[in-house]
């Protein structure tokens, strides 16, 4: 798998793409074939995040969340190492 980008795996009825970023996010939307329908589901580091009707727009919602995630980190961080240089 591709850290940093999207990386497709499995072929039609079991397709999915991932998006690793670190050891800190995997980011995943799977293809589901229910009843003639296909729909999209997307997750990070394995908590849902719902089910979409087209994989861009799932893998959208993924990209937002590791993107706010990841505001929050870096803020977080260089938090900790202000701390950390005062000891």
């Amino acid at each position: 798998m591709g850290r940093g980008q999207w990386t497709r795996w499995g072929r039609g009825m079991c397709e999915g793409w991932s998006l690793e970023i670190g050891m800190s996010f995997h980011g995943s939307v799977v293809r589901r074939d229910t009843r003639g329908e296909t729909t999209w589901i997307a997750s990070i580091n394995s908590t849902a995040l719902g089910e979409f009707l087209e994989r861009e727009i799932a893998m959208r919602r993924v990209e937002e969340l590791v993107e706010c995630s990841m505001l929050l980190v870096l803020h977080d961080w260089e938090l900790y190492r202000a701390e950390k240089a005062k000891r």
